[in-house]
């Protein structure tokens, strides 16, 4: 798991560069929250940032196309 580096997370939030201002980014816009760096900025992966919600792939449901509708 990679962690979000601070000028990555420049990048993510659109230009924002206050760890406190990027963490408000974080919850409003992702719904996440996350801890803080010793410096402040926020400590978040790649992993959580693109996919907010905790699902894995592996969790998702897939179609059952052999079920029938009981009778």
């Amino acid at each position: 798991m990679a962690i979000v580096t601070n000028s990555e997370l420049i990048e993510l939030t659109g230009g924002l560069k206050q760890g406190a201002a990027q963490l408000r980014w974080i919850e409003r816009n992702l719904g996440i929250k996350c801890p803080r760096k010793a410096d402040g900025h926020p400590l978040i992966t790649w992993e959580r940032v693109n996919n907010p919600a905790g699902v894995r792939n592996e969790d998702i449901r897939k179609p059952n196309f052999n079920w029938t509708k009981p009778a």
